[in-house]
């Protein structure tokens, strides 16, 4: 139900001050534990597909990962703000920094190859030593640039005036630039450490090229030396390149010249060709890297590819110690240029295809990172994000989640920085409070575990003639085949190297024979025609009646296509796509996200009635459940835009200026109940953006269920997203 609309209206954010206050609720440095990185030895890949430590092999570890720690765009902090910046991370809860475009910041303003600023190459240093002091790993790439660390490419290093990513392919200058970069910045001693950062436990993986996939290469840019090669490796093939253009028929086209495709996604024989030429030139390409990586002592997990869902690019993975990947919804089309524009559409309403590819891109027998993911501003339903990708990660038990941001946290609104960390923008979460509050909720639901992992294992059997004789390497999943990554554990094995999975436990294998035999109708989902092609179907019913027919799915269970309603077999997640909403009840939190009917079947929480869609979640924070906690943290996060925002359309879709400080929380109101044991005991704060109590507010008992009213248009100190039910001894 709906309250009065006029309850709700934008009100700028009061709090400055973002740092986490220590022993607050928000204190989260208890998730992340005591003691330096790498204290208990280097993170290992362990035989059922997990990560652990060398000292420590029998326990699992999962990664709550900070991207691009501080942001990129002004260079790495000083080391009194690394400091202050690394150990609030730890509070909030980040384990895990991605480094990311590190080549660019040491190269700004800089004309010569490899002259790197030495103020940027000490602070870099520093907030690396900083960071393992405080228990945080490391991930990084060894080459994020189009550019790499070449001078000559002008002040805009953002800018592609060089093509290193596709260059390391072939280009033996290129090939000798990347291993440069890693004898310069991975292989060169740390002065705060003693050690490199290869030679450093605290070092958990490297990205050999940051997205440099063939496939998402050669679709951004043409290759003529690639061309070239790919006639050479068809002569090898067939005995002349001739041989294989009379094979593609009609495919072959009318050039003179052989061209690797682009821009297409249908299965030929052409095609099955290239994608055949990408997996062995991507092997060979991975084989030199990890060498030279070796050579240079580094003996840890190293993973690259990590973009795309092709059925080449998944099986290009099943070489790789770690499988990294990234996947987003609804992403801006000019960043925050005039007339950008978004679809501003639920990420549940296409029953959250984004998680979904990741799942059916996982490997049984690997680690798993989701190193980018996001739902950014300003799509209004990103409050969805945090619950999504933390309780479906957590779910399906992988490694790590990584939001992509240009600094995930900020430490104040007042600071002298820059425009992206004083207010909001695409990808720069530490200023955008709805998605503050969604890592939160992740870290809870992921690193804490609140929500358990599925109960079975279904595996999807990829061998060579599937991915390239049947699907031409370009075929893609078909939607029945990943709604089983939101109803059970999912993953995938690569036939010819099935012995490596014999460590993994599978419930039910299955040949993924109905994938779709081309990209075309996911490309089409991207572009916007979602309903359509999303739209529950009879492959669909069939699918979860053979994983009930399994028992994989127990027969209680209330999935059901054609309603667009998909439970897991926890019974913890349920996702209605039709009424757009999320929940998950587990022991230690209860959460929804919902537009415009709170859902029903949570177990503790009964949302009644809400002024405007949101997020809603309350979480124990004292190590027991929920229903008998004496200190509880609830989250009720809206929407968030930047004063002066405007927009070309009455749907916010199509921006026409981005606005500035100071940032807008739309305000709501929100009714609910809590069944608690003892409710006589608690009393209700908000909280300011760091955890403080700010004012208290009323609380109605009755028996055992607590009635709650937030109104965050009626704070005194400002709106929030934080709230705090807290028995405190009188």
């Amino acid at each position: 139900m709906a309250m009065p609309a006029e309850a709700g209206e934008w009100r700028p954010l009061k709090d400055q001050d973002l740092s986490i206050q220590p022993g607050s609720i928000l204190d989260f440095s208890a998730h992340v534990g005591t003691g330096q990185a790498g204290r208990h030895g280097r993170a290992i890949a362990t035989p059922d597909g997990h990560i652990a430590f060398e000292k420590k092999p029998g326990q699992r570890q999962r990664f709550m990962c900070a991207s691009q720690p501080y942001g990129v765009e002004e260079g790495f902090p000083d080391h009194e703000t690394a400091d202050r910046y690394a150990r609030q991370l730890r509070m909030h809860g980040y384990n895990l920094a991605r480094f990311h475009f590190v080549e660019n910041v040491l190269m700004h303003g800089r004309s010569k190859d490899f002259d790197f600023d030495p103020v940027q190459l000490d602070r870099f240093h520093y907030f690396l030593a900083a960071l393992k002091r405080e228990g945080i790993y490391w991930m990084m790439d060894a080459l994020t640039s189009w550019n790499g660390a070449y001078g000559d490419v002008g002040p805009d290093r953002w800018a592609d005036r060089r093509n290193v990513k596709l260059g390391v392919y072939l280009d033996p200058a290129d090939q000798q630039h990347w291993r440069q970069l890693v004898d310069r910045i991975l292989a060169l001693k740390n002065p705060y450490t003693g050690l490199s950062p290869l030679q450093d436990p605290a070092l958990m993986a490297v990205i050999t090229v940051n997205e440099g996939g063939l496939n998402p290469l050669l679709n951004h840019n043409a290759s003529p030396a690639l061309n070239r090669e790919f006639a050479r490796w068809l002569a090898r093939e067939y005995g002349s390149a001739g041989h294989a253009l009379k094979k593609w028929g009609a495919h072959a086209g009318t050039k003179e010249s052989i061209e690797l495709p682009r821009h297409e996604w249908s299965a030929s024989p052409r095609m099955q060709d290239a994608q055949r030429f990408h997996f062995d030139l991507q092997a060979r390409t991975h084989q030199w890297m990890t060498a030279h990586l070796r050579s240079q002592g580094y003996p840890g997990m190293i993973s690259s590819f990590d973009n795309w869902f092709t059925m080449q690019d998944i099986a290009a993975r099943a070489q790789l110690d770690l499988v990294a990947a990234h996947s987003y919804h609804d992403e801006a089309s000019a960043f925050t240029a005039p007339g950008s524009t978004i679809k501003q559409l639920s990420s549940l309403s296409d029953r959250l295809a984004y998680i979904r590819d990741l799942a059916g891109g996982r490997y049984w027998n690997k680690p798993f990172a989701v190193t980018e993911f996001d739902q950014p501003f300003w799509n209004r339903y990103r409050y969805e994000s945090g619950l999504a990708m933390g309780a479906y990660a957590a779910f399906q038990d992988w490694d790590a989640i990584c939001r992509h941001a240009s600094g995930p946290i900020e430490l104040e609104y007042g600071s002298r920085r820059g425009a992206r960390h004083q207010y909001l923008f695409p990808f720069t979460a530490g200023a955008d409070p709805v998605l503050r509050a969604s890592e939160t909720l992740a870290a809870l639901l992921f690193l804490r575990g609140d929500v358990r992992p599925s109960v079975s294992r279904v595996a999807l059997k990829l061998d060579g003639d599937y991915v390239f004789k049947r699907q031409s390497g370009i075929g893609l999943l078909a939607d029945d085949v990943e709604l089983i990554g939101l109803v059970s554990g999912m993953g995938v094995i690569w036939e010819p190297r099935v012995k490596a999975a014999a460590g993994v436990k599978l419930d039910l294998a299955i040949d993924p024979d109905d994938a779709a035999p081309t990209g075309i109708s996911r490309l089409m989902r991207k572009v916007g025609n979602l309903v359509a092609i999303n739209a529950p179907s009879r492959a669909d019913e069939e699918r979860l009646a053979m994983l009930k027919k399994a028992a994989i799915l127990p027969a209680t269970n209330t999935s059901d296509a054609a309603r667009g309603i998909l439970e897991s077999d926890t019974g913890e997640i349920h996702l209605d796509a039709r009424m757009r909403t999320l929940s998950v009840a587990s022991a230690r939190t209860e959460a929804a996200a919902f537009d415009s009917v709170p859902p029903t079947g949570l177990r503790q929480l009964r949302i009644k009635e809400s002024s405007a869609p949101a997020l809603l979640s309350a979480s124990a924070m004292d190590g027991g459940a929920l229903k008998s906690s004496s200190r509880i943290l609830l989250i009720f996060a809206t929407d968030a835009r930047n004063t002066g925002m405007e927009f070309g359309d009455a749907e916010a879709k199509v921006l026409k200026k981005l606005g500035g400080k100071p940032v807008l929380l739309r305000t709501a109101k929100i009714r609910f109940e809590l069944l608690h044991a003892s409710p006589e005991k608690l009393r209700l704060f908000a909280l300011t953006l760091n955890g403080e109590r700010s004012v208290e507010l009323p609380l109605k008992k009755s028996g055992k269920v607590l009635e709650i009213e937030l109104d965050t248009n009626a704070l005194p100190d400002g709106p929030t997203t934080y709230f705090e039910l807290v028995h405190l001894p009188s």
